[in-house]
């Protein structure tokens, strides 16, 4: 699967501006890598979103993501997306949008910026869109991830200003230099709430929550 120009381009642009490491980029590139386990799903693929944690959405610095074609999609309090040309969106937080973050104190806070995960959006609601969505977690038990689903039970999945159908939240493991980020597949068509957040946020993956223990906060905030 060769990787989308507009996917390395974006990419780019995130390491130029620091927002993302090397490591990060080559993350989001093996995504089309032949070898990628989820590739028949990527086949599917809408549009993939990197999400990158920020200290301040306020500082991001609007015009020179502009002056690289990006477009403001839209804007909340502490969630800034912004559109990048073929399919690719960034997305930048300040609010919190994951368990991990719930744990944090002051003195275990990951320094910002990093990314938080990528998304793979299938927002075709088909019987055939459906089917490939739901292969996420027999594929992610052959490679002995952990997998966690989020709206399986109805009613959608409510996080960051918007809302989809359903999700699988993938955590790749595996001897590398680099850390693993977490892979969201999100199914449905996406919805922009006027709330605050919603209480659906990025769970952990279970080998942290177990290595915290008690500590371990519990999903909503």
């Amino acid at each position: 699967m060769p990787i989308p120009s507009d996917a390395q381009s974006a990419t780019q642009l995130l390491t130029q501006l620091n927002f993302i490491n090397a490591c990060e980029q080559k993350r989001c590139l093996d995504l089309f890598d032949e070898s990628f386990a989820f590739r028949d799903v990527m086949q599917h693929c809408d549009s993939l979103h990197i999400h990158v944690k920020v200290d301040d959405t306020a500082d991001l610095p609007s015009d020179r993501l502009c002056d690289a074609g990006c477009q403001l999609d839209y804007a909340k309090p502490g969630f800034v997306k912004y559109l990048f040309p073929g399919g690719v969106n960034l997305i930048f937080s300040s609010i919190v949008i994951s368990q991990d973050e719930l744990s944090e104190t002051s003195e275990t806070r990951r320094k910002r910026p990093f990314v938080d995960h990528f998304g793979i959006d299938l927002r075709n609601e088909s019987v055939s869109i459906k089917t490939v969505f739901d292969t996420v977690p027999a594929i992610a038990k052959s490679r002995n991830w952990d997998e966690i689903p989020q709206g399986q039970a109805g009613g959608g999945v409510h996080c960051c200003h918007v809302e989809v159908a359903e999700k699988h939240w993938v955590f790749p493991q595996g001897d590398a230099p680099e850390p693993h980020i977490p892979l969201e597949f999100a199914f449905g068509q996406l919805k922009v709430n006027d709330v605050e957040g919603g209480c659906d946020i990025r769970p952990m993956s279970p080998q942290r929550r177990e290595a915290l223990g008690a500590a371990a906060p519990a999903c909503g905030h």
